[in-house]
């Protein structure tokens, strides 16, 4: 839980029109604040500390010419020597962390007086800043995770925080794990190879980040463009959550609806940009069933959908463990996961491991390339991983393989709902793990104390 704190300064507003080159240096660790600044426009200050993980609101109106030379300044006094003649608002949220709240700052907001209304967001994305490795993984630019050893204070992380010049961002509590900003433009490899024999560190890594399945269609026309209609409300049946890119509101999903979240904006509606979050959740609702399986109404199950990719496709281990809080906090017993990747991150299996240890069933695709090789999550043993099934009944060609893929369902669907294109014929393993979970879901309606093996027996008819 987070708790905010806001402290407000009133002053003259001031406005200073003129623009010129210039240069400027910007730095936050730990709330202490450098600023290297000659007649240098205020939003272009605040733009840099946007950057830096803190929200921006302001008057586009107001943006004077700054000259400022400080270091290591407390960032509360910095701010105020730079925003002295203007009215403004420091916003501070508390971030809960294994070994208490810590504070940090969340928002500024210029203003003219008795004008907040005219305040908008200084930068306002919905995508996440997405580099790739030399080895094909994926990160969020300048964002690391860690984990301090088991007694750590809060005086340890500052001292980290310090030693790489990075911001709190957010925390995991459950978990341990501290999100945590960079300097611009920092060379990850080598500063965690850095920071790794740190005393009180335990692990650290990038945020990595996941893309979504291409989508694979054959060109056949798609199904009428109206989605089936709910048969009934489900009483009593166990909910899935739908971790993917949303739900549309048009989708005809609102009945079987339980929560939703935009994990990436939680102040925002659900929406899906992408359509492979309505087409998942469709499936995993027991609305859409994939070619060949009988339809049927007592198969309708309730869903929690919830955004976690952002309109590029993108999701990271960050915005996936707060999807999946949200998740348990809304009462989900499975969780739907259509996606994967060949990165393996201890961090993202401690998510999983630990929503696995509050009694959620995970299911997860096991990729729609064959090439044997392990694909994360389902590849992760508290996963039950998932591979396709064609139109045929045989292994579907595309499907990946191996040990890690618990069992196989059918990946074929005609959809209403296109991703990144028309309605039509879909395939994929992503169609197979929805089904899954939908079936899952019955399984545990049917029997609420059964476990991963238990569910694994029902659906597979093995009675060993």
């Amino acid at each position: 839980m987070k708790k905010r704190l806001i402290i407000v300064l009133s002053a003259i507003f001031i406005l200073v029109c003129g623009t010129s080159a210039f240069s400027l240096e910007v730095r936050v660790a730990d709330d202490r604040l450098s600023i290297e600044a000659a007649q240098v426009p205020l939003q272009e200050i605040l733009k840099r500390l946007n950057v830096l993980g803190i929200q921006i609101r302001i008057d586009p109106e107001i943006n004077p010419m700054i000259t400022a030379s400080f270091e290591d300044r407390d960032i509360q006094k910095g701010l105020g020597s730079i925003l002295k003649s203007l009215d403004y608002v420091l916003i501070w949220s508390s971030v809960q962390g294994p070994s208490g709240p810590i504070p940090r700052l969340a928002e500024i907001q210029v203003f003219r007086q008795g004008k907040k209304g005219l305040m908008k967001p200084l930068v306002k994305d919905s995508t996440l800043n997405i580099v790739k490795n030399a080895d094909g993984s994926f990160i969020v630019k300048d964002e690391i995770l860690l984990r301090l050893k088991p007694g750590s204070d809060q005086s340890e992380l500052k001292r980290i925080l310090r030693e790489i010049g990075g911001i709190l961002l957010d925390s995991q509590s459950d978990l341990g794990i501290y999100r945590i900003r960079l300097p611009e433009n920092s060379e990850l490899s080598s500063l965690l190879d850095q920071i790794k024999d740190l005393t009180n560190l335990e692990e650290a890594e990038p945020n990595f980040a996941y893309p979504l399945p291409t989508p694979l269609t054959n060109g056949e026309p798609g199904p009428p463009t109206e989605s089936p209609s709910v048969l009934s409300v489900p009483g009593g049946k166990v909910p899935v959550a739908v971790l993917d890119t949303g739900m549309m509101p048009t989708a005809g999903l609102e009945a079987l609806v339980l929560a939703s979240q935009d994990s990436l904006n939680p102040d925002e509606p659900i929406s899906d940009s992408l359509g492979h979050g309505t087409q998942m959740a469709l499936i995993a609702a027991g609305l859409i069933r994939p070619d060949g399986v009988r339809v049927g109404s007592e198969t309708q199950t309730p869903i929690i959908p919830v955004r976690a990719f952002d309109d590029n496709g993108f999701t990271s281990n960050f915005h996936i463990m707060n999807s999946i809080d949200f998740a348990i906090e809304n009462g989900a017993k499975v969780l739907s996961l259509s996606w994967g990747s060949e990165t393996r991150s201890d961090f993202l299996e401690s998510a999983m491991d630990y929503a696995d240890s509050k009694g959620l069933i995970i299911i997860a695709s096991a990729g729609n390339e064959p090439t044997g090789k392990p694909v994360y999550p389902a590849a992760y043993k508290s996963v039950i991983g998932v591979g396709a099934i064609g139109r045929d009944g045989k292994p579907w060609e595309s499907s990946n393989f191996g040990d890690f893929v618990t069992l196989y369902a059918p990946g074929f669907a005609s959809l209403p709902v296109g991703y990144k294109g028309d309605p039509g014929l879909y395939a994929g393993t992503s169609i197979s793990a929805a089904f899954v979970a939908n079936l899952v879901a019955e399984v545990l309606s049917q029997n609420p104390e059964a476990t991963r093996q238990d569910v694994i027996k029902a659906l597979t008819g093995n009675k060993k």
